[in-house]
């Protein structure tokens, strides 16, 4: 499972607190260049849809967790926004559909990371470009592998280490979380095993990334058929270089 279960959903919110500012802003500034109706894949607890959606933005949403979308409808109806639940959705993102095409598509927050098969990768990528309006764009962001940084996490660790403190909203209890993580170099897939201690409860969580080379994905979105991209090394569109610490993707059909 990846941030499916609800203790993820528990704690989303605050584990993202200030992380993700020029983020926003660049998935803001390319849905506000739109005229026609956006999608978020894998829009979790709405820290980039909810922000589109009060702006007027023609927005909409989905991902494979229940309890991350209860909490973004929870905090949709506090604010009292209109239409939310015919906005939002429950799928995956390797099998989704909708009737309507989207001028763009949105992939925040390294969630294609998620997909750690090919199949499942080639079938979002595919999923999306039939979902986007001719001349439609495609916007995602994923880390920029490092091989030493890699190479160093190759062994699984024998401790937890600690990630922090953070509390249940509903009552206030503690949860303290930690991890370990251990990189497949073969199958470049990262798994983490994400420890909850709740009121001296221990809850255990896996987790799946599959990093991506920048000439892996530009062969992907060839073989599924968009007609050009850009990759930026940030969220301010920067060259990418080989010390970019992101990759930063826009994609037309």
């Amino acid at each position: 499972m990846d941030y499916c279960g609800k203790h993820w959903a528990l704690i989303y919110d605050q584990f993202n607190h200030g992380r993700h500012e020029k983020e926003l802003e660049f998935y803001l500034a390319e849905a506000r260049s739109c005229q026609g109706p956006v999608l978020e894949v894998a829009c979790g607890t709405g820290m980039i849809l909810l922000p589109m959606l009060r702006e007027g933005i023609d927005a909409h949403g989905f991902d494979v967790s229940g309890e991350m979308l209860g909490a973004l409808l929870a905090k949709a109806q506090a604010e009292r926004m209109e239409d939310i639940q015919g906005r939002v959705s429950r799928m995956d993102m390797a099998e989704f559909h909708y009737d309507k095409r989207f001028e763009a598509v949105f992939i925040p927050s390294r969630s294609f990371l998620h997909l750690t098969e090919q199949e499942r990768q080639i079938a979002c990528l595919r999923g999306i470009r039939d979902h986007l309006a001719d001349g439609g764009k495609l916007a995602l962001n994923f880390f920029n592998p490092s091989l030493r940084s890699l190479a160093s996490r190759a062994a699984e660790p024998d401790e937890f280490t600690p990630q922090g403190t953070y509390h249940d909203p509903s009552d206030g209890s503690r949860i303290e979380l930690s991890y370990k993580e251990v990189n497949d170099l073969a199958n470049q897939v990262r798994h983490v095993t994400w420890r909850f201690e709740i009121d001296r409860l221990e809850h255990l969580t896996q987790m799946g990334i599959r990093w991506i080379y920048k000439e892996e994905f530009k062969l992907l979105l060839r073989l599924t058929g968009f007609e050009r991209w850009e990759v930026y090394g940030g969220f301010d569109k920067s060259e990418f270089t080989a010390h970019s610490d992101e990759m930063v993707w826009i994609a037309w059909k």
